[in-house]
């Protein structure tokens, strides 16, 4: 998911971090602790701009997780933390509309769902 989504965050160029942020919140704060999201992101040449790795306390992350809509109906599924909804949440604070789709969809068809709700930002040639 992780290599699609920096598709769609190379896409917009620039406008990232200024129009448009990247949230990745942590399922697993136990695992995923601020160091370890440290040295995830050192790994590999992706530009991490404008694009967040959080995690924090587990019970407002599951708050977080059920407000946003990213949780399997199946109990059981979902409280396994290595299985991932698989989509991408997105959202304009300035309308209050908010969408996801699936995270492994083309990377291109993201970007443009994402465009229909945050806004037309320029997206840069690929």
């Amino acid at each position: 998911m992780t290599e699609n989504l920096v598709k769609v965050h190379e896409m917009f160029g620039d406008r990232v971090g200024k129009d448009i942020v990247f949230l990745s919140i942590s399922i697993d704060p136990e695992k995923d602790t601020p160091k370890a999201l440290r040295e995830y992101r050192s790994y590999g040449d992706e530009n991490w701009t404008g694009w967040l790795h959080l995690t924090g306390d587990y019970d407002e992350i599951e708050t977080l997780r059920w407000v946003l809509g990213v949780y399997d109906l199946d109990p059981e599924l979902d409280s396994d933390k290595t299985e991932h909804a698989g989509i991408v949440t997105f959202g304009n604070d300035n309308t209050n509309w908010w969408a996801a789709v699936p995270a492994l969809m083309e990377a291109n068809l993201v970007a443009d769902a994402m465009i229909r709700i945050v806004g037309n930002p320029t997206l840069q040639p690929r």
